[in-house]
């Protein structure tokens, strides 16, 4: 359903629920020894969103999940799952009070890689010629040519286009 509503781009390797869902590494792998024996240079650049999971802003996910149609009940929980979270430690001798939860995504949940991937969804990118792979917080540029300087002037571009477009969702 996340495919079908338009939550998940297709350059998305992991959370997909299809037996045909690319593994990144030997997709790219795959790729780039096919480009190489015809002759052409591929050049990568690998990216980690630095602390992505824990700074996930509930408003930019909610807004898109309302953009794309989705149920507002769901909209509401997802809003209601990601805010407002509190917890408390308990031991000999502690204090029985609740402190707030500073980020956003709940570690250990199921739902939370999920409504990750949903937000960096956002990001996706196309290379003519070439291939962008993403597994969770990671990405892939690469960019195919004749020679290494186009490549590397491809790849300088969508890096400036993933990184405006990172700010814009807070990651």
């Amino acid at each position: 359903m996340a495919l079908v509503t338009g939550l998940l781009n297709t350059h998305q390797c992991v959370s997909l629920a299809s037996p045909y869902a690319p593994d990144a590494t030997t997709t790219l792998t795959h790729k780039v020894r096919t480009l190489q024996m015809a002759g052409q240079k591929v050049s990568t650049l690998f990216l980690d969103i630095k602390e992505g999971f824990d700074n996930l802003n509930p408003n930019v996910l909610c807004g898109m999940l309302k953009a794309k149609g989705l149920n507002p009940y769901l909209v509401s929980w997802t809003r209601s799952f990601l805010t407002g979270r509190s917890c408390r430690l308990l031991y000999q001798g502690s204090p029985r009070m609740f402190a707030p939860v500073a980020v956003s995504t709940p570690h250990g949940s199921p739902v939370s890689p999920f409504l990750y991937v949903i937000l960096v969804s956002r990001l996706d990118c196309v290379i003519p010629q070439g291939l962008t792979l993403s597994y969770f917080e990671d990405f892939g540029l690469a960019a195919v040519s004749p020679s290494k300087r186009p490549n590397i002037q491809i790849v300088e571009k969508q890096y400036a286009t993933l990184k405006a477009k990172g700010a814009r969702l807070g990651v």
